[in-house]
């Protein structure tokens, strides 16, 4: 956990108001959260914290590119991200459910450690399809030897007629009636 230390944010000594933080992540932070869809990274990340009252406010701004296997060739490239997130903290002996968006911490806290929470906000930012990018003529940048494979294995593409069932025949009159 020493390796998250610098993603600490001492709170209970600030003034109320507005607090940024910068964060440059790289691949010693994602070697830390090791099994993810994403090994390598060039992320910034801009905190900014609200400290009011009885509530803390905080905004992650996060840009840069992320190394991902592509879902259609396998080989890694680099995937644009950008992301704005919002949380909030709140003070409590006790936590409440009131959200995904909402941290509570106890009044006796100093500071929290925001290095999952970017780690989690940066995954959430990677498309759910992880595929090459077109190049500017809009050919694919996939791996062509492995396309080329994928095209030789997946066989005819004409579409295959199934046997008709008896049983739904006068089933599908009655569709055509309609």
């Amino acid at each position: 956990m020493a390796e998250l230390a610098k993603y600490n944010i001492a709170f209970k000594g600030l003034a109320q108001g507005v607090h940024q933080f910068e964060y440059q992540i790289d691949k010693k932070f994602f070697d830390f959260f090791a099994g993810g869809i994403a090994e390598d990274g060039n992320v910034l990340v801009k905190v900014e914290l609200e400290k009011q009252s009885a509530i803390m406010v905080l905004w992650f701004h996060i840009s840069g590119t992320v190394k991902v296997q592509c879902d259609r060739c396998l080989d890694w490239y680099d995937q644009p991200i950008k992301s704005e997130n919002q949380l909030f903290i709140k003070y409590g002996e006790e936590s409440f459910e009131e959200g995904d968006d909402v941290i509570w911490v106890s009044p006796n806290d100093h500071q929290i450690n925001v290095g999952k929470l970017i780690y989690d906000f940066i995954i959430l930012s990677i498309p759910i399809k992880q595929v090459h990018p077109d190049d500017e003529n809009g050919h694919s940048l996939c791996n062509p030897d492995m396309l080329e494979k994928l095209n030789q294995l997946s066989g005819p593409a004409d579409k295959v007629e199934h046997p008709s069932d008896s049983r739904w025949d006068d089933l599908k009159k009655l569709l055509e009636n309609e």
